[in-house]
């Protein structure tokens, strides 16, 4: 087992799909609040962090079972499918990783005060991490996986860390000040690495079964779902919230984008969108928080 094939099975490009949420959902706690619990902020990264990696190692193990990962595919190579590392280890790294990142969430809970919701959260991120690609119906499998997506990385991780930074302050959580649409924008923007993923394999995805949305409705369906996350992102969302203003700027790098994903045709190509698209994921949480910060001084009054 080489350290190389451990770190390319994290797939370190993706875990900003864990960070941005995070940092998010603590700016808009730090709005109401003026001040950050980092101790809490560690927890929910950490959290975060394990969910998504023990989902990453869980995957590569059960689509290797499923005959997902064969010979013909464009992206990059499985670990397990390649025989970097073995079916029983990635296995046992997948569980670790989940129950690791189960037990941060109980520390989360202990610390913050939350109450039982965290408990919920908890057992819910370990058991559709697990269920994306294994079980009966795994989620990706039936063309839910950007609903997952949207779900746990957009509206529950936002939300989630914004109601923990707020229980810690002592503020009371109230609807009408929950950072709904900024989760909503993070959500769509993160989701378009999947979608990425799903364009490029759609064609052995869909000889195996994985009727992903893209393997479904075709490549055509996926670059416009591309395209309108883009343009909910960056345009229309950004109008409704004032702390996704400085977004707008990004309109221009996600129609980019867009367009070479329409024209990818091989690994290479679809390496450079996946790329922009993580990029595009980091700014879109960096300009977010910023945005916030300058915002900050009008929400006090």
């Amino acid at each position: 087992m080489k350290f190389a094939a451990w770190l390319a099975a994290l797939r370190p490009r993706t875990l900003v799909a864990s960070l941005v949420p995070v940092a998010v959902g603590t700016a808009h706690a730090w709005r109401l609040t003026t001040e950050i619990s980092w101790p809490v902020f560690w927890l929910c990264l950490g959290f975060a962090f394990l969910m998504q990696i023990g989902a990453n190692f869980a995957n590569d193990y059960y689509d290797y079972c499923k005959g997902a990962d064969g010979p013909d595919r464009m992206g990059p190579a499985r670990a397990v499918a390649t025989g970097a590392i073995s079916p029983a280890w990635m296995r046992m790294a997948a569980f670790c990783s989940l129950g690791l990142g189960f037990v941060l969430g109980l520390v989360l809970f202990q610390v913050s005060g939350g109450g039982w919701l965290l408990l919920v959260v908890g057992v819910a991120s370990v058991a559709c991490a697990l269920a994306y690609t294994s079980g009966p119906w795994p989620l990706a499998y039936l063309g839910l996986g950007d609903v997952f997506v949207i779900l746990f990385f957009g509206f529950i991780a936002v939300s989630v860390t914004h109601f923990v930074q707020l229980s810690v302050a002592e503020v009371m959580w109230k609807q009408d000040t929950a950072p709904w649409i900024p989760a909503l924008a993070v959500g769509l923007v993160i989701n378009n690495l999947l979608v990425v993923n799903n364009h490029r394999d759609a064609d052995t995805d869909r000889r195996v079964g994985k009727l992903t949305i893209v393997a479904r409705f075709g490549r055509s369906f996926g670059s416009a779902i591309y395209f309108l996350s883009i343009a909910l992102a960056t345009l229309l969302l950004p109008l409704l919230e004032v702390g996704l203003r400085g977004t707008l700027v990004l309109f221009p790098l996600g129609y980019f984008l867009w367009r070479r994903l329409m024209q990818a045709k091989d690994s290479s190509a679809y390496s450079f969108v996946f790329a922009g698209t993580a990029t595009m994921v980091v700014l879109y949480g960096a300009l977010s928080v910023l945005s916030l910060a300058e915002a900050l001084p009008k929400a006090l009054y």
